[in-house]
């Protein structure tokens, strides 16, 4: 399928969504593995502070599979114990089963890798800005080079070197990844860390009526938002939320629940037009989807 060249540019806002729990420990895939490339064909630039990956952390793979194989079309290649899914033949993210504590302090979640030009110095700004490394840097022979931390909150995600670069900027297609925000306590403070790490320009939204508080820019593109969670929403911690491209969000409600999942925040008038909502699958990993259309397009500019 074609995909269309996409410019975000910082008109971008996107929402706060209301998510409670903590995840489970953020994990690498296991070393033995062969990790498809990120791209395919000719090499492609490398694109620093793009997200260009996902893993998602569960206890129920199986249910997982099943869930979002329904919701958005995915397809599942096994490696080990290591699950690739793609959306129109185009590998998206990996699904990994880990046990989930017995005391309920962690539950699945998913998480993103942000693309940088070094590994090794990434982890070190990491470390120094406040953060923790819970996967070391590791090597595979196709993908690169990658490693997970936890920001000072405790906010998991990933970075990675492809070998082969990294996906170009384009409108995704349903079924893609379509955008990512970060919920923290003091995004001020959570957007200075990922400068530091990522070296992202900030901007800040000036708006009152604003849905995020800053923007994580490079190269000119918007590449995530950060958000202070509400002082009334106390039970929220800090996390990524990943979103999903969609046909049609009220179809896509009915689906989740169809399907076991949940919804974690309705479509609302005052949020994106009522076309983005947040859902869990039903292993209880929080994920976000939002239709975008034409007239989404030209409200970007």
């Amino acid at each position: 399928m074609k995909h269309k060249p996409l410019g975000i540019t910082l008109g971008f806002w996107l929402l706060a969504a209301c998510l409670a729990g903590l995840a489970l420990n953020g994990q690498a895939a296991p070393p033995d593995l062969r990790l498809p490339p990120l791209t395919a064909g000719e090499r492609s630039p490398q694109l620093p502070g793009k997200f260009v990956w996902a893993d998602l952390v569960t206890d129920n793979v199986e249910a997982a599979q099943k869930f979002y194989g329904s919701m958005f079309g995915w397809t599942f290649q096994t490696m080990n114990n290591y699950i690739i899914a793609s959306n129109d033949e185009r590998p998206l993210c990996g699904l990994l089963q880990r046990p989930r504590p017995a005391d309920g302090s962690a539950k699945p979640r998913w998480f993103g890798y942000l693309s940088v030009s070094s590994v090794a110095k990434t982890e070190r700004a990491v470390t120094q800005a406040g953060g923790r490394v819970l996967a070391p840097p590791q090597n595979f022979p196709e993908r690169g080079e990658q490693a997970v931390f936890a920001d000072p909150e405790g906010a998991v995600f990933g970075v990675m070197k492809s070998i082969s670069g990294d996906p170009q900027d384009f409108l995704p297609d349903e079924g893609d990844w379509i955008w990512i925000q970060l919920l923290s306590h003091d995004a001020r403070r959570a957007a200075q860390f990922y400068r530091a790490v990522g070296g992202y320009d900030i901007v800040e939204n000036p708006a009152s009526n604003r849905l995020s508080d800053y923007v994580l820019v490079s190269e000119g593109y918007a590449r995530a938002t950060v958000r202070t969670i509400p002082a009334e929403h106390k039970q929220v911690q800090p996390a990524w939320l990943l979103f999903v491209r969609v046909k049609n969000i009220g179809e896509s409600l009915g689906l989740t629940r169809q399907l076991g999942g949940k919804v974690l925040l309705e479509p609302k008038p005052e949020l994106f037009d009522g076309r983005v909502a947040v859902i869990a699958d039903p292993t209880g990993a929080a994920i976000g989807i939002l239709e975008w259309g034409e007239k989404a397009l030209k409200g970007a500019d």
